[in-house]
């Protein structure tokens, strides 16, 4: 079984009354972000995500429409194919590959790589999930997997976001319906950064927009 050295991830939440906001309406507030890069010595991923910075709600989901697939690398197909996958086991509607969003996932991957491996969100209006890992022990496959394994530490009979489950919602955010993800590498690390429009992670949305396995 391969081994996941040095690997990381962040998620974006959406924060309403959670955090204290003085309307019901939810009011995103971005996660803590860190400066530098993943620290070593861990052989669990570092996941990490990124709130919506709109104030607006998000669109509510549609009918599921089969995604455009069509052109892309195999590594983006990949990572479309797998969050699709985890997407149905909730009733969510597969995504479709935005070439605009994987532009700015990529612009952002480079950026954290400028930085000196920076592992920090973007503070863009969409939602971002990043992970980093040793280059080549984290691939397109195992990165979804591993935002996705957080369902284990998620409560759906009291739905809502916490910093270890926040990449599993956005994953299966109902509704979202727009992926595009951008890879960089930095001294021997993989940073892989994934965005979401619209964005997920809405407090106060949960029961409706994140749905057990089964739907039920």
């Amino acid at each position: 079984m391969l081994r996941l050295a040095q690997v990381v991830s962040l998620a974006a939440v959406g924060c309403g009354q959670m955090y204290g906001s003085p309307t019901p309406q939810a009011q995103p507030t971005p996660a803590p972000t860190q400066g530098e890069g993943p620290p070593g010595g861990g052989a669990d991923p570092w996941p990490a995500s990124q709130p919506p910075v709109a104030a607006a709600r998000p669109a509510q989901p549609e009918q599921p429409a089969r995604p455009a697939a069509t052109g892309l690398d195999a590594e983006s197909q990949q990572l479309l194919d797998h969050h699709n996958r985890y997407r149905a086991q909730h009733c969510a509607a597969p995504l479709t590959w935005s070439p605009k969003l994987a532009q700015a996932a990529q612009q952002w991957a480079n950026t954290l790589k400028a930085k000196g491996c920076a592992f920090e969100h973007s503070g863009g209006p969409t939602g971002e999930n990043l992970a980093a890992g040793t280059s080549g022990a984290l691939d397109a496959k195992a990165t979804v997997a591993m935002w996705y394994d957080e369902i284990k530490g998620y409560s759906f009979k009291q739905p809502g976001f916490s910093m270890q489950t926040g990449h599993f919602t956005q994953v299966v955010w109902r509704g979202t319906k727009s992926l595009g993800c951008g890879k960089s590498q930095c001294k021997g690390l993989d940073i892989w950064v994934c965005e979401y429009d619209p964005p997920g992670n809405w407090e106060g949305q949960y029961r409706q927009q994140v749905l057990p396995l089964g739907c039920k």
